[in-house]
């Protein structure tokens, strides 16, 4: 499930098709001949007409695409239109690479900072530094800093080049740079990595094109340090390619056992099922879920579950059954058009109920559940009752209810602890202390290095709390344990922009409640 902006603007359009309607019924009484032109031809007639008799100047793309979002909110939540724009965006994040210069970079005061360079990327080779700033590019300061504008700035045709203009501690004038843009690849798998002797861990974090093949490696790199059982991360996962979900339950399952089904007014039924040589068929399985889950991950949840493969754990997900498939226009814009629901091997259709043409209500629905914090009791319709593999019932119509419920209460931190979170500050605070103390983490040779002979000492702690406090955040309330918890967290944080994300991973599990509660049920 990519998350959409859905704006229908039907009050918009509303009125616009009620003005065309009234200047219609003029016209009619005009001539006559008008009358011809078939229902098809209705929106283009309209929009014709604006064109040419409206009292004041308007834009007939953007009338178009409001037409067309208006149109295609009337279906489901999940049919959507997207601008020529928006297909490159979501296709470079889908891809599992995109062209650029290889820099993460983060906005520090109307300055774009470098937090790390991608090793062996165009930026790292031709010398740029993390804690670099990126004051000009191709000779101009940019106007607006934002994320978006810089990504856009920054990202490029392989092979095309940019000229940056680089502020150096240390160096009082402008460094010239001219990076040659190429492929960067990113990461589907936030992190995997044994959590003891015999278990191992994957995060996956969405099913781009590549997750099927990251999931693989890890799951062949954990089998050599001599995992023989896996927790399977899909926590906040929103979902993806149905082919890559696949592909991965594939790994987990015996071959002729059935993954999903999906089956559609036009499409009928197609059955997918496993295959022979899965790389983890026999060992013991915990599939992690909550919320945010949605769509591929329900697919594989639900086939672990029905299949009775292993545990399901967390909360319940998102409830996403319905299947889209991307039809290009001839602008490069496209539609997302529901053409099937896909069901899991028990039958189940696990799409929650909507209405149409209420996308917000849907959503505003969600977001109810969630803030109630009902999602831990779930009220089964008898209708929707499904059996498992070996018997056990299961229910559809409203995501996967997990076999081990996490509920809220067993998560809470103090509302300090929350609001430092909730504002980025730990995060703020450890990258302006790495950017202005490089110099004392040369005595480490890599991460691994770092982690095992670095400690933040109470200074650093208090001056922490002493930052907080003057950005609004003033301690109280917090535990001995969150206090250690805060510590740790600033350790991974500073591992994370002097050295790599998989850093601040291998100390953040240890935090992870969530993960701890569902290791105690191997």
């Amino acid at each position: 499930m990519k998350r959409q902006s859905y704006i229908p603007l039907i009050v918009a359009v509303s009125i616009v098709i009620g003005m065309a309607i009234g200047f219609f019924v003029i016209g009619k009484q005009k001539d006559d001949t008008q009358t011809s032109y078939s229902k098809n031809a209705k929106i283009s007639y309209i929009l014709d007409l604006i064109d040419r008799e409206y009292v004041d100047k308007t834009n007939r793309d953007s009338l178009t695409d409001d037409a067309i979002r208006a149109l295609l909110v009337e279906l489901d939540p999940h049919s959507v239109y997207l601008t020529a724009d928006q297909v490159k965006k979501e296709n470079d994040e889908m891809k599992g690479n995109f062209d650029g210069i290889g820099v993460q970079f983060r906005i520090v005061e109307d300055t774009i900072a470098v937090v790390r360079t991608v090793s062996g990327g165009p930026s790292e080779k031709v010398g740029i530094l993390a804690g670099d700033r990126i004051v000009k590019i191709d000779g101009r300061q940019p106007k607006q800093i934002t994320n978006d504008t810089v990504l856009h700035l920054l990202k490029g045709k392989r092979g095309s080049k940019v000229k940056l203009g680089i502020k150096r501690r240390g160096i009082n004038h402008l460094i010239d740079f001219t990076v040659k843009r190429d492929v960067i690849k990113t990461n589907a798998v936030r992190y995997y990595g044994m959590l003891n002797q015999n278990t191992g861990y994957i995060k996956l974090e969405e099913f781009t094109a590549t997750s099927h093949e990251e999931v693989a490696n890890a799951l062949r790199n954990l089998k050599k340090q001599g995992m023989n059982q896996l927790v399977f991360d899909l926590r906040d996962n929103g979902g993806g390619y149905l082919d890559q979900a696949i592909a991965i339950a594939d790994e987990f399952i015996e071959k002729g056992d059935l993954i999903v089904y999906t089956n559609g007014r036009f499409r009928g039924r197609s059955d997918a099922y496993a295959t022979s040589g899965g790389l983890f068929e026999k060992g013991k399985l915990i599939v992690m879920i909550n919320e945010l889950s949605a769509s591929a991950s329900e697919i594989i949840s639900g086939c672990i579950q029905d299949n009775d493969r292993g545990k399901v754990i967390g909360r319940r997900t998102f409830g996403k059954g319905l299947v889209q498939e991307q039809k290009t226009l001839p602008d490069n814009s496209a539609i997302r058009l529901t053409i099937a629901r896909y069901y899991t091997p028990s039958g189940r259709c696990i799409q929650r109920p909507y209405i149409k043409g209420d996308p917000d209500k849907y959503y505003e629905d969600f977001i109810a559940r969630f803030a109630n914090g009902d999602m831990d009791t779930v009220a089964h319709d008898e209708k929707l009752k499904y059996k498992t593999k070996k018997g056990r019932f299961v229910y559809g119509g409203g995501g996967i209810e997990p076999d081990i419920t996490i509920p809220y209460s067993l998560l809470k931190r103090s509302t300090y602890f929350t609001s430092l979170f909730k504002n980025g500050l730990i995060y703020k605070y450890c990258f302006d202390y790495v950017d202005n103390n490089r110099s004392l983490f040369k005595q480490y040779t890599d991460g691994n290095d770092f982690l095992n002979r670095y400690s933040v000492d109470n200074t650093l702690y208090k001056n922490l709390l002493a930052y907080a406090a003057k950005n609004g955040v003033v301690v109280k309330g917090l535990s001995v344990k969150e206090a250690a918890e805060i510590k740790l967290l600033m350790k991974g944080y500073i591992a994370q922009s002097l050295y790599d994300d998989k850093f601040f991973y291998k100390l953040y599990i240890s935090l992870d409640d969530e993960l701890q509660i569902a290791l105690s049920n191997f």
